[in-house]
């Protein structure tokens, strides 16, 4: 009993210092830095305790790395065995399908191959060229007209067949001497025919350029401003335009023409105003008792104006006049100039209502300046406009001038010239 209460007590009064457990030792209590707990190894040459400062290390006894000191090396000082001075990326073909993943370049399914290369070849194969784009560019084209033309021809060869064209010109100027003769109706009646078979041939050289005017209705609007003017003066070309523009309008939003109805209005309006609005002005001029006189005088003054730049142009011309008509030239536009003023004051002055009685040639003076000066702007604006649209004459219908608008686009500007300088010097009997 005793011994159960007191354990370390043996039998017979002997007295136990500890008491030990079967399986388990005693820790021991002097452990050394740096020895492991696990084995019973001597700490000799064992790591240094962390709180001694750090030895330096001998790199006679480095290996490899024995030949190396600290300081930097260029790359044929380092060893050829080192792994730094080893190719990169050199390996044969089984290695790199092993690294890169790559299968057996065995035909796949449908017999067909796939083995892309793995790096790009030095000479790519060439790129299938791309077929060239052209635009195309609008003829560059010539003088419109041989004969007449203000500013002549400057030297260049001529294609026009001027025996033709002076046939040509002789009848044209019978049967306006006949017109003239007949009175004012007669002469109404060939303006009229001129003016249509004008507009005519500008609607169908824009259709050729690839716009699509409302011809019918322009050509249409065109006589009936000649008329209008006629009939009912000035107060019917308002009427005429604002019709025209309605129905113009109105042409294609009913789908008679459907393309680009804005460019194509424009055009219609253009080529009416253009050929009808200022060929009107000799219907005023006709509403007048003398108007025959002063229709005579325009035209008179006009064909002076052709003929003497085409001589002029031709004997003497050496200066280029302008890009639009690279056929005139300076000498030819002074020439017919001064021929205009010439014709106006030796010959217009002496017709009614321009001269009243001889030696009174204030009248004549005015109006030649004034006509001299509108008939080449009229002769350089149409060439402008062929130009643009790419061609060399607005027509063919007459012979050695081309159509009846290249042979009276300057008559077409000295037409209002002619009538304001009378409506200036109040030579209208009204």
């Amino acid at each position: 009993m005793n011994e159960q209460q007191n354990p370390g007590i043996g039998q017979g009064g002997q007295i136990f210092e500890e008491i030990r457990i079967l399986g388990l030792e005693t820790a021991d209590d002097n452990v050394e830095p740096g020895r492991s707990v696990f084995d019973e190894q001597p700490a000799e040459g064992d790591l240094p305790h962390w709180t001694e400062p750090p030895a330096t290390v001998d790199p006679a006894a480095s290996g490899q790395w024995s030949g190396l000191d600290d300081s930097p090396k260029w790359a044929d000082q380092v060893p050829g065995d080192h792994e730094s001075q080893q190719p990169v990326g050199m390996m044969d073909e089984s290695s790199a399908a092993l690294f890169f993943g790559d299968e057996s370049a065995g035909p796949v399914a449908g017999g067909m191959e796939f083995d892309p290369p793995l790096m790009p070849p030095d000479n790519p194969p060439p790129q299938p060229a791309a077929p060239p784009v052209t635009t195309a560019e609008r003829p560059a084209a010539p003088d419109r007209r041989g004969p007449g033309g203000g500013g002549g021809g400057g030297g260049r060869s001529d294609a026009r067949d001027m025996p033709m064209a002076i046939i040509t010109g002789v009848a044209l100027g019978a049967l306006a001497l006949i017109a003239f003769k007949l009175g004012t109706d007669a002469t109404l009646a060939l303006v009229t025919f001129v003016l249509t078979l004008g507009a005519a041939e500008f609607f169908l050289a824009v259709r050729r350029a690839g716009y699509q005017p409302a011809s019918l209705l322009g050509i249409v609007a065109v006589a009936a401003l000649s008329l209008g003017a006629y009939w009912r003066f000035e107060a019917a070309i308002p009427l005429v335009l604002g019709l025209t523009v309605l129905f113009s309008l109105l042409w294609y939003l009913t789908g008679i023409d459907r393309d680009a109805p804005m460019l194509n209005v424009s055009v219609t309006l253009f080529g009416v105003l253009y050929i009808g609005l200022l060929g009107s002005y000799a219907g005023l001029m006709l509403s007048d008792p003398n108007g025959v006189g002063m229709l005579l005088a325009a035209v008179l003054i006009t064909v002076g104006y052709d003929t003497g730049g085409l001589l002029f142009g031709k004997m003497v011309g050496r200066t280029p006049l302008a890009a639009v008509s690279p056929n005139k030239t300076m000498e030819g536009l002074i020439g017919g100039m001064g021929v205009a003023f010439a014709v106006a004051v030796l010959l217009v002055g002496r017709i009614a209502p321009m001269g009243q009685a001889p030696g009174d040639l204030g009248s004549a003076f005015v109006l030649g300046v004034v006509a001299a000066l509108a008939a080449p702007l009229g002769d350089l604006c149409e060439s402008m406009i062929k130009r643009d649209l790419g061609i060399k004459d607005m027509g063919t219908i007459l012979p050695g001038h081309g159509g009846f608008l290249d042979r009276f686009d300057a008559l077409l500007f000295v037409l209002p010239a002619t009538y304001y300088t009378a409506r200036l010097l109040d030579l209208f009997a009204a």
